[in-house]
């Protein structure tokens, strides 16, 4: 028989196989609606045959990338979406045999890497009211620790750290040499960045995407932010062109226009309003903390609401985890997607 990595070999990994094409996308956080046509329309334009022909050059959107966060281009390293960012995370730095401490529940690809990497997860819970504790998070963190992971804010539950907070936490790693990841991967709907801390300590990495405010999730792209030493060692694990050339083509141009970025913001924040004044005028419980998604609580079972808002082609996220087992998760998007969903939804929930 041949051999097969048992960390692999053990991993148990689900994903949703029916297509999701002709839904509303209500459930993985993405832009339901994407860029704007013209705005996407231009940057096809730009896109040629012998563009296409020329495999990836990243240095001209590392650079704008590095102007644009008022950091060195030494600083950064493109990733094939966040997923990469945390496979390669654990790849280079994920020690077999050390603790990974994070949140519970939170962003499932981070335990299928420590799992797959041989790392053994120390998770800090949430309590019923969605708050989890500074000190016990700090108290998790000792000789045994490899990987401290903080999302800022975590999807589905959670409220921002602060950053006496997060500073905290950072030393205390760094007393164990212990790495810290913030993944900010909702920086645009909560625009509170800990990247100052890259220049402090020598333990801190920042991940943040195109996917989410930015509206590029299929084209694949995120990127690290850390001090040179560290992206030196990613940069060793990285395949030799990690980015296609119309995700590059497209981050390049979405950089070159700020106005974009202002407006698909703006688009953002007035559904999510229309949505959150509907939840309270309804009296429904519902938990915001700044990212584009809210959860509600629901009157039927989640899973009744999921299949009969699916059969009007929208699609939503449920959880098994019992803290999170009476609520459904909405994506948060413009005023047209955020009335399509709550006209239909008012209706299939009504007591």
């Amino acid at each position: 028989m041949y051999y097969v990595n048992p960390n692999i070999k053990n991993l148990y990994r689900t994903s949703y196989s029916e297509s999701r094409k002709n839904y509303v996308r209500l459930d993985m956080n993405e832009n339901p609606e994407g860029l704007p046509a013209s705005f996407f329309e231009q940057v096809m334009k730009s896109i040629t045959p012998d563009y296409v022909a020329m495999y990836p050059e990243m240095t001209t959107v590392v650079g704008k990338l590095a102007e644009y966060l008022h950091c060195q281009p030494e600083n950064i390293s493109l990733t094939n979406g966040s997923d990469d960012a945390i496979r390669l995370l654990f790849e280079v730095f994920g020690e077999p045999g050390k603790k990974v401490v994070s949140v519970s529940p939170s962003f499932e690809m981070y335990a299928v890497y420590m799992n797959m990497y041989g790392m053994i997860h120390s998770p800090v819970t949430y309590d019923e009211n969605f708050n989890v504790s500074v000190e016990n998070t700090l108290n998790q963190i000792d000789s045994d620790t490899g990987i401290v992971v903080l999302l800022n804010p975590n999807s589905p539950i959670g409220t921002s750290w602060l950053e006496h907070e997060v500073r905290a936490i950072i030393e205390k790693a760094r007393e164990n040499n212990a790495l810290v990841v913030i993944d900010e991967a909702y920086y645009y709907f909560s625009p509170t960045t800990f990247m100052h801390f890259i220049n402090e300590y020598d333990n801190v990495m920042i991940f943040r995407t195109f996917s989410k405010m930015l509206s590029i999730a299929g084209c694949r792209i995120g990127y690290i932010i850390a001090n040179h030493e560290i992206i030196t060692e990613i940069k060793k694990a990285c395949s030799t062109y990690p980015i296609n050339c119309f995700a590059l083509q497209f981050a390049e141009k979405i950089l070159d226009n700020p106005q974009i970025i202002d407006d698909l913001t703006e688009r953002e924040r007035l559904g999510r309003e229309y949505l959150l004044d509907q939840l309270k005028k309804h009296n429904y419980e519902y938990h915001f903390n700044h990212g584009n998604y809210v959860l509600i609580k629901s009157n039927k079972k989640p899973q009744l609401v999921f299949s009969a808002l699916k059969e009007k082609n929208i699609l939503i996220k449920t959880y098994s985890a019992p803290i999170l087992s009476n609520w459904i998760r909405v994506t948060t998007g413009s005023i047209q997607v955020m009335r399509l969903f709550w006209e239909h939804f008012e209706k299939i929930d009504e007591c």
